[in-house]
């Protein structure tokens, strides 16, 4: 499996890439790793038409697991991401992001809109979350260890976890997630940038997941973007759920080509 280095602290970055098209950026969430992306059926119906470009967030799987919140800013999540794009000679890619995955999408919209073509915000929003309830009831759920932190999440989805994903999920390093979150927690808002926005933006939550009114605001402040909601579905559901999710994202990612064809 390859690797690359972050050019500002040296942590390794592993990464994978698959299919054959325009490259597309695939950033997952917290508690990945990479590998989610086949479980979960996104690679099967990506990979025959775009080049996919995976890898482990610093902290996850087999990338570097730096110490401390500080280790976690927004600016160095970037620098990850296109360091991998630097590593393939990537000079633009459409870039997909689920939960911080999506974050970190909006980052890359702040700080390094010239690299990518556009971008699929799943479930999160830009604003700050210092104060926010959820991630902090998860930082605190996770300081108590994976076992709680699996517990809950298999009782509040009725999608059930695969073994092989529960085996990575129980092999994570704690202390790098919980400085993963913190550093999502302590950072200071992405949103400033967002009205010059020009690239293709599809945002999407589910109508029962918490944060579905935060990123439909975000949508209106993009100029042309788009957001869908889609019903019944809660957080992990808004992941899991392809069947439902996969359609909307392969539409946008179509259109988005079909209107420039030089991409």
């Amino acid at each position: 499996m390859p690797f690359t280095s972050n050019p500002i602290d040296g942590t390794k970055i592993r990464y994978e890439v698959d299919g054959v098209g325009p490259p597309l950026l695939l950033v997952h969430g917290t508690s990945g790793p990479l590998e989610l992306w086949a479980e979960s059926g996104y690679r099967d119906a990506l990979r025959s038409d775009y080049r996919l470009v995976m890898y482990d967030l610093r902290g996850h799987g087999e990338s570097g697991h730096p110490d401390g919140s500080e280790s976690y800013t927004p600016e160095l999540h970037v620098s990850d991401a296109i360091a991998v794009l630097d590593e393939l000679g990537i000079e633009k890619a459409h870039v997909f992001g689920y939960s911080m995955g999506a974050w970190i999408g909006f980052a890359i919209l702040k700080y390094a809109p010239h690299r990518m073509l556009s971008f699929v915000a799943g479930a999160n929003h830009p604003y700050p979350k210092s104060d926010d309830k959820i991630l902090n009831y998860w930082i605190g759920l996770y300081e108590k260890g994976l076992e709680a932190v699996l517990e809950s999440f298999e009782a509040s989805t009725d999608v059930p976890m695969s073994e092989t994903a529960r085996k990575n999920f129980l092999s994570q390093d704690v202390d790098a997630i919980v400085g993963v979150m913190g550093g999502v927690r302590d950072a200071t808002g992405l949103d400033a940038e967002m009205g010059s926005v020009s690239i293709p933006v599809l945002g999407y939550a589910g109508t029962e997941d918490p944060v579905h009114e935060r990123a439909s605001k975000a949508a209106t402040e993009i100029r042309g973007a788009k957001f869908v909601s889609i019903e019944g579905l809660d957080h992990a559901q808004g992941f899991l759920r392809t069947d439902l999710v996969i359609p909307h994202i392969t539409e946008f990612l179509a259109d988005v080509e079909s209107a420039n064809p030089s991409n």
